[in-house]
């Protein structure tokens, strides 16, 4: 119903505005012209010896546009006997010196001037005589105007239907492409029929609304595998241990070696949960981004210094200047870092290596591991969530550093070694620069 009462309007609307503009051009044609028909005796009709010569030529009164004479004899034989008599009569009442008249006589729509004047002492008369051509061809010019916007009309009616319709069908393919996303379905890729940028610019914006929420779908989906599969077994043995516990029995043999398992269950999970509740701040934008430059040489050295224990079977060599640094928060800074060398100490054997480069504007930041490569299976899809190497883990660090570049117009990969395992951080031009130190 709303799709044909907008449909209708502008029909309406196209019709409206089509007979008013004709309208206004037909009543301009026709009242210029009557009200200035007056000046058209100035160069508009011939005198008396024209009339004469055209006579002897043979052509017909009929097409005698006008006459001036004053004689009434030659408007008798141009108009007729009715037209002469009626302007001899009026002429001899005429108390003015020169007066216009318009009158239809004999089916003739005449406009006439009638001149006194005086000569030897006697009123001579002067008739000056056109046809009122407006008043005759008037109608033929309406007659044309109706069959003009007649055809103007339904041009325009089929010209708006076509349009409309085309544009209609669009907005039906929208609504049902709307419908199967609403419905959690895989929705074909609109084609458009109807040229319109801002048309072709909301269908690129929901096909990218699509790919969002399919995206969505598959971190929600990936995340509810990852809490059943990774919460369930570390719930399970604190059960186990628990219940066991109550009943007197000490799975690891003693009470303290029982909770201390326990304690470590507990343990694994407050990281699974941490870096879910990491990833999930980072994608809601909700950690503050208060931008700083911040020198990355101190910010390495800062987070390795969390992981002394475990590196310490491990050389590492760090080639970064001191006068390069990172546009970015801190927060986000230490979380990327973090999850980065955490990941190549937990995969090096014995050699960790954090170099730099220069590539056109961009930085590049090198962390290298001699450990074991990525297996061809995960290449891929190192860098989605929930997605582990062969040393187990979330499968959330990867995806977490990811994550906060893309932010900022950065990204990470990983690139292929003869041996080991190599990322690379690009950082582009605006958000790094040299400080002084």
């Amino acid at each position: 119903m709303k799709n044909k009462t907008i449909r209708a309007k502008i029909i309406l609307s196209t019709i409206i505005f089509t007979l008013g503009v004709a309208g206004v051009s037909l009543s301009v044609v026709y009242y210029w012209s009557f009200y200035h028909f007056s000046k058209i005796f100035e160069d508009r009709v011939i005198d008396a010896y024209t009339f004469e010569k055209k006579k002897d030529m043979g052509i017909k009164n009929e097409w005698i546009l006008g006459v001036t004479t004053d004689s009434i004899d030659i408007i008798r034989s141009v108009h007729g006997p009715n037209v002469a008599r009626t302007m001899e009569e009026q002429a001899k009442q005429q108390e003015e010196l020169s007066k216009l008249y318009k009158a239809t006589i004999d089916n003739k729509h005449l406009l006439y001037n009638i001149h006194l004047d005086t000569e030897n002492g006697e009123t001579i008369y002067e008739y000056s005589v056109i046809k009122d051509i407006y008043a005759e061809i008037f109608p033929k010019i309406v007659l044309s105007f109706i069959v003009f916007l007649s055809l103007l009309v339904w041009f325009s009616i089929h010209y708006t239907r076509s349009i409309s319709d085309t544009l209609y069908s669009d907005i039906r393919k929208l609504r049902l492409y709307t419908q199967q996303i609403t419905k959690g379905k895989q929705a074909p890729e609109i084609v458009a029929k109807t040229q319109d940028e801002e048309l072709a610019y909301l269908i690129t914006d929901l096909h990218e609304m699509q790919q969002h929420l399919e995206r969505e779908a598959a971190i929600r989906q990936s995340t509810l595998q990852y809490i059943s599969h990774e919460m369930k077994t570390p719930l399970m043995i604190i059960e186990g241990y628990t219940t066991s516990a109550q009943d007197g029995i000490y799975p690891k043999g003693d009470l303290d070696s029982s909770l201390q398992t326990i304690l470590t269950q507990t343990d694994r999970m407050k990281r699974k949960v941490a870096d879910l509740l990491t990833i999930v701040r980072l994608e809601s934008s909700s950690v503050p981004d208060n931008t700083k430059e911040i020198a990355l040489l101190p910010a390495i050295k800062s987070v390795l210094q969390l992981f002394e224990t475990k590196e310490a079977d491990k050389t590492i060599h760090i080639h970064i200047p001191q006068q390069i640094a990172f546009v970015c928060s801190r927060e986000k800074l230490n979380i990327l870092l973090e999850n980065l060398i955490s990941n190549q100490i937990k995969y090096a054997q014995s050699l960790i290596s954090i170099s730099y480069k220069i590539q056109d504007t961009n930085l590049l930041l090198y962390f290298y591991n001699d450990g074991q490569t990525i297996t061809p299976e995960i290449q891929d899809f190192i860098f989605q969530p929930f997605v582990k190497g062969y040393n187990g883990g979330s499968g959330l660090g990867l995806s977490i550093c990811r994550t906060i570049l893309r932010q900022k117009d950065c990204d990470i990969r990983w690139q292929q070694t003869t041996y080991g395992t190599l990322f690379v951080v690009e950082i582009c031009e605006k958000h790094w620069c040299y400080i002084n130190t």
